[in-house]
């Protein structure tokens, strides 16, 4: 069967290479005129390595283990623990933190040759029956019997399905970037988080002596809110000017405890880059005939839930096994996947939701040293946002059981 996949993301990479693996002849198709491997730090849990390594995808070398991650408030105060090295042994695969083109270029090898087409931007569906073609600006056109929209959370393929449909801005955004200085983490494979009144900053390593930062900051339709001159706290909706958003960002976080305050005396403007958040609502049908869709085209969230790439990951896995064998009927795989994962990406979106409004309540949690109950509860969160963990395949479909393998 030939299938025809639109961006080439992490999602469109990785179904790309699950897809090839049963036997599919795949086109992917990218926009833009080289492959996007750079972007920020990502956090990949012990199912999203599990998938990895069940895709034929090397994690030696791939960022930097992750086996603490810590809460404090922004006065340095400890608010919780929690052992990711700990719930890896349960689930039997360890969690990384990586740059995302890091995981871009790893799937990329993975592939034959000659499945990557860039330059190729879709401007257009056409269905016809029993195949289905993605139209380019450059007059070409790629028809299969599937097509696949993983063309982020501004999907074209998503519009042609169901009108204007884009994710909507949540109000914040993300000011990161990522710096090879050293800073002291708390301890060896952590992931620290800050948060105050005013927002929160997370920090983790990469891999390479580097640490990957981030903040929180306002955010609306497009209008990043930095603050006027004269005020030191972070503004109300609307448009300020700032000296630069090095200054913003110190203004509003330059006091909080080390390594945050730290971080302020190696960055610089040009180190700051932006990327605002956008969620959509999971919808009841992700297609429609021989169409689908995958990873943020299908169920954009912020990055505070520390899911987009592992969404990204179960997709392809459980498409990749829906459409194992599957020939004659590739609409029922595609419905059979849709319905593996809705529900799951449900429950990652209410987390989403939840994390948005949590800052005050994490502010008056009581430090546990022993970490177990967040660690039981975040083990609990993986595992029930996770098809690959509960091998949860679509009925009928694909190959016998394989267990997350072992670290």
């Amino acid at each position: 069967m030939k299938i025809v996949i639109v961006g080439a993301g992490v999602s469109g990479l990785a179904a790309a290479v699950g897809l090839t693996a049963v036997g599919h002849e795949v086109e992917l198709h990218e926009g833009f005129d080289l492959l996007r491997s750079g972007g920020n730090g990502v956090l990949i849990w012990h199912n999203g390595t599990g998938i990895l390594r069940e895709l034929g995808i090397p994690l030696d070398g791939l960022g930097a283990r992750i086996d603490i991650a810590d809460v404090w408030a922004n006065t340095g105060r400890p608010l919780m623990r929690t052992s990711l090295a700990e719930i890896g042994r349960r689930l039997g695969s360890h969690s990384v933190g990586v740059m995302r083109g890091q995981v871009v270029e790893r799937l990329f090898a993975a592939l034959p040759d000659g499945v990557l087409r860039v330059g190729k931007r879709c401007t257009g569906i056409a269905e016809r029956g029993n195949r289905v073609a993605a139209l380019f600006s450059d007059g070409t056109e790629a028809e299969g019997d599937v097509l696949i929209g993983a063309d982020g959370y501004r999907s074209l393929v998503r519009n042609h399905l169901f009108g204007p449909d884009h994710a909507q801005y949540t109000g914040l955004a993300s000011w990161h970037g990522t710096t090879s200085a050293p800073l002291d983490l708390g301890a060896d494979h952590a992931v620290p988080t800050f948060y105050g009144p005013k927002g929160l900053c997370t920090l983790h390593p990469v891999g390479g002596g580097r640490v990957h930062w981030s903040f929180e900051v306002p955010f609306d339709n497009g209008l990043t809110h930095v603050p006027g001159p004269d005020t030191d706290e972070v503004p109300p909706p609307g448009r300020y000017d700032a000296p630069s958003r090095l200054a913003y960002l110190q203004r509003g976080f330059g006091d909080w405890a080390p390594p945050v305050s730290a971080l302020f005396d190696i960055l610089t403007e040009e180190d700051i880059a932006e990327a605002p958040h956008t969620m959509h609502d999971v919808p009841k049908q992700w297609g429609r005939g021989r169409i689908t869709l995958t990873g943020d085209a299908a169920h954009a969230i912020p990055p505070r839930a520390g899911w987009g790439v592992n969404q990204a990951l179960e997709d392809a896995w459980v498409l990749s096994h829906a459409l194992s064998g599957v020939e004659s009927d590739p609409a029922e795989g595609l419905r059979a996947y849709e319905a593996a994962r809705r529900g799951r990406a449900r429950k990652v979106r209410g987390r989403a939701k939840m994390l948005k409004r949590g800052n005050g309540t994490l502010l008056l949690l009581r430090h546990t040293r022993n970490g177990l109950p967040a660690t039981r509860m975040l083990q609990a969160n993986i595992k029930n946002c996770s098809n690959y963990l509960n091998d949860h395949r679509p009925k009928g479909r694909g190959t016998a059981s394989v267990s997350p393998a072992e670290v």
